[in-house]
């Protein structure tokens, strides 16, 4: 067919004539037909993300409904769009180019935006010492201040320790639950990044929360500033049979220096690191023995603390068998599971989270047999050969989780001093800061709830306090 356009047509060099004046001459009755009718590509862009945002459908009638916050909620259409300043003009017309984006552009836009959502994304890696992937963290609040964890010639000993608030020393509980695992991987993570003992805790642990999924706002986030202080404070008893007989100790306290803001969120008082030093010796040995990880495999079981676990244990071991080996359910249970009373129940809850591990690791060759599991030679989570994992499977898996057990936070109030005075005169002889320290004890290791009312909680259990040690 014969090209019927003018030689000075604009159109002839793929361009369209437009003057700024011009108007359609009859109204779109829909969006879509507006978008089918408009050669303006900025503004046909502006139409369809707003629509998208505001979930608009294109058969809505023109012009769209959009609500505009800044005006209370009233209604507007996108702005028109401007030429820019260097745009070339020719006789008060507006030179762009043809291109038009129609209703299957959009759908095709929108099928490709859905693919790179499921697409595997570059993952971030993450990292955890290699000692806490074969002897793990409490998965529950502790009712002691010490924690011990046995297996084939190996032990952790885990001793809560205390923090300095600027007038007292603050008792902190052991570290526990997935939100210590991850405050743990996260020092580690930083440390191996950026290649020293040094972290700046509050931007990077937003940063952090952010990556796995985890909301960095109130309680949340209280909960895991909580067990980063827990972590920081506890001390790291390990030790080891060697193939010769040899026995050895290791103790060390990880974070040589802990730096904090005091801070009060919403009217609890709370103390939150600002600055982490990891100890010499802690730092060079994690250099040696960084176990890394799939960032949004962790985003993935983020929720579970057994999950966590048995991640973190086929990433260590898988990658090295040289042949299968058979594990029994029993010896998982011993090694990451010793808080249940039998095989059967460590089963119900073991078993799911293999099924969550293997999701977001594709690559592990696991294999359940009678009375346990095959352990097949696989690839590290993090490798060339390894099958990337989305955020969006990863989030799947995380719904699929049973919800962590609900955290109190920390008591940190302290006594009023007429308290202190009521004490003394009703227990001559006792002390009360004695008292006040189990008193604390009790809220942080078996408390259902922290009190509304510290002072009063404090005067009801010293009753009970002072008649055990009158005894």
């Amino acid at each position: 067919m014969p090209n019927s356009t003018p030689e000075n047509d604009p159109r002839r060099n793929g361009l369209v004539a437009l003057p700024e004046s011009e108007q359609p001459a009859t109204k779109p009755q829909s969006i879509r037909e507006f978008l089918n009718s408009c050669t303006i590509k900025t503004l046909n862009h502006r139409t369809i993300e707003a629509c998208e945002k505001h979930g608009i459908s294109l058969d809505s009638p023109w012009p769209p409904q959009f609500p505009n916050s800044a005006e209370g909620g009233e209604v507007t259409e996108p702005a028109p769009a401007q030429a820019p300043e260097s745009a070339p003009r020719r006789n008060s017309l507006l030179i762009l180019p043809e291109e038009r984006l129609t209703a299957d552009d959009l759908r095709r836009r929108m099928a490709e935006r859905e693919a790179a959502q499921e697409r595997p994304q570059p993952d971030d890696i993450e990292y955890q010492h290699s000692l806490l992937c074969t002897l793990t963290l409490p998965r529950s609040r502790q009712p002691t201040r010490e924690y011990r964890r046995d297996y084939q010639g190996r032990s952790l000993k885990l001793v809560a320790g205390e923090i300095w608030n600027g007038k007292d020393w603050i008792p902190q509980p052991l570290p526990y639950g997935p939100k210590a695992r991850l405050a743990f991987m996260h020092i580690c993570g930083e440390a191996i990044r950026t290649q020293s003992p040094y972290i700046e805790t509050e931007r990077s642990a937003r940063a952090f929360m952010d990556k796995i999924g985890l909301d960095g706002q109130g309680n949340n986030y209280r909960l895991f500033r909580q067990q980063m202080n827990a972590v920081s404070a506890c001390r790291f008893m390990g030790g080891y049979t060697k193939p010769d007989g040899k026995v050895g100790t290791i103790d060390t306290k990880p974070i040589y220096k802990f730096e904090a803001w005091l801070t009060n969120d919403d009217n609890q008082p709370g103390l939150w690191a600002s600055t982490l030093e990891l100890a010499k010796d802690f730092y060079e040995d994690l250099i040696k023995h960084a176990v890394p990880f799939s960032g949004n495999a962790i985003r993935g079981l983020s929720h579970s603390a057994m999950a966590l676990d048995a991640y973190a244990l086929l990433a260590y071991r898988l990658h090295v068998l040289e042949k299968p080996v058979f594990v029994s359910f029993e010896q998982f249970r011993e090694q990451i599971g010793q808080e249940y009373q039998n095989t059967k129940d460590f089963k119900k809850e073991f078993l799911p989270a293999i099924k969550a591990v293997k999701e977001v690791y594709p690559s592990a060759d696991v294999e359940q047999a009678r009375g346990g599991l095959i352990l097949k030679p696989s690839p590290p989570p993090i490798a060339r050969r390894s099958v990337g994992v989305s955020r969006g499977l990863a989030d799947k898996v995380k719904a699929s989780l049973p919800p962590p057990a609900p955290e109190v936070p920390l008591s940190l109030h302290r006594l009023h001093p007429r308290t202190v005075e009521t004490f003394r005169k009703r227990y001559p002889g006792l002390d009360p800061y004695a008292c006040e320290a189990d008193f604390r004890h009790f809220l942080n290791t078996s408390a259902a709830e922290q009190p509304k009312n510290y002072d009063a909680a404090f005067t009801g259990f010293a009753k009970k306090w002072a008649e055990k040690q009158r005894r």
